[in-house]
């Protein structure tokens, strides 16, 4: 079994036939709708969300129809699948071969370490050049935010050659990989390009160990959100000084959207939903979506101005009966009690990943 079949099998037997195929294409390419933020957090799926953000959907299609030849899924409904006995066997087996590490988490760190990546790899060719006396080579990144960051960060270290930077960065590198599993690491090294010397593809690179192109993508990404999750702690900046500096103004970015931010201060001046909706000319759906992303990330915001306790409570118990997270068949369960779907999602942010609902059926 290749990765990536792997992984849509594990992101449909988290979903259980209730998300659709088009739930795991938005949640590989990391869109920042409500919903794919939600489904990712209620099944315990920010591991691989945005994991590959240039993801086709054609092959993606063509994967699960591979999967349903082998009868490793069965379609319960249109676009929606659950994995049979013999997927689960598969699931399990790929589990030994595929090992996804805890620090693997494309909701908190897809987009710093992304930026992280391009800084580092940026400055790590040209120190490299510089220091082999080479000026002419050609940047491995053509972004002009990033070779700008670059000029200034070079400008601000002129007490320091460039040789030293770049021992400095190595000897911090080589610490932070020696924490990782040699895979990863090795990914991590291969990639980098420098004086005389051109990084590998993920293909070469998967050529090299045996392995997949998917598979390296997942390996390189856990090497780099282990790499900003060590710079995040407490510490990082006195033990790690050089990497820190690289990514120190993205480790502060939240996670919220940028639309999300702007209604959270508005809530924080008191404002009601359709007051805010008003205020933005948006609608008061799409306030209620901003305010269920605030509910996930922000685990001190209360959502009790928006449910009352005692329906937390019962919508909670309606979840546990059916083992499910379809809003339609928790809100057809509710009757005709006067709670709402808005007030649905809430409760289920709140659910943490002991909430039964989230575990496979059966275990």
């Amino acid at each position: 079994m290749k990765s990536f079949e792997y992984l849509c099998l594990k992101c449909l037997e988290s979903f259980r036939g209730e998300r659709s195929i088009s739930a795991i294409y938005h949640l590989f390419r990391g869109k920042k709708s409500s919903q794919t933020i939600q489904d990712a957090n209620i099944f315990s799926l920010v591991n691989v969300y945005g994991l590959f953000p240039d993801l086709n959907r054609n092959f993606l299609q063509q994967t699960i129809h591979y999967l349903q030849a082998e009868q490793l899924i069965r379609e319960v409904h249109s676009e929606h699948c659950e994995v049979t006995d013999k997927g689960k066997k598969q699931l399990s087996d790929g589990e030994k071969l595929y090992y996804l590490a805890p620090y693997l988490n494309g909701y908190a760190y897809k987009d710093k370490s992304l930026t992280f990546w391009k800084r580092y790899s940026l400055l790590i060719q040209t120190l490299s050049n510089l220091a082999g006396k080479d000026n002419t080579f050609i940047p491995i990144q053509y972004d002009d935010n990033i070779q700008g960051w670059v000029k200034n960060y070079l400008l601000s270290q002129k007490g320091s050659s460039k040789k030293q930077l770049l021992n400095d960065l190595f000897n911090e590198t080589t610490s932070m990989l020696s924490q990782l599993p040699t895979n990863q690491a090795t990914v991590f090294a291969l990639k980098l390009s420098g004086y005389r010397h051109t990084g590998n593809t993920d293909e070469q690179i998967a050529k090299t160990l045996k392995k997949d192109s998917a598979w390296i993508h997942v390996e390189f990404q856990s090497a780099l959100h282990f790499i900003i999750q060590s710079l995040e702690e407490k510490g990082a900046a006195s033990n790690y000084k050089s990497l820190f500096l690289i990514c120190r103004d993205l480790l502060v970015r939240p996670l919220l959207t940028e639309t999300t931010q702007k209604s959270l201060k508005l809530l924080h001046q008191g404002l009601s939903l359709p007051e805010i909706a008003n205020i933005r000319r948006l609608k008061e759906s799409t306030i209620e979506d901003h305010v269920v992303e605030i509910a996930m990330q922000i685990h001190d915001f209360s959502i009790t101005p928006y449910v009352k306790e005692d329906d937390v409570e019962v919508i909670k118990a309606v979840i546990h009966d059916l083992q499910t997270h379809q809003l339609r068949r928790i809100k057809e369960k509710l009757n005709n009690l006067d709670i709402s779907y808005f007030q649905i999602r809430l409760v289920l942010t709140r659910m943490g990943d002991s909430d039964e609902s989230k575990q496979p059926a059966g275990s």
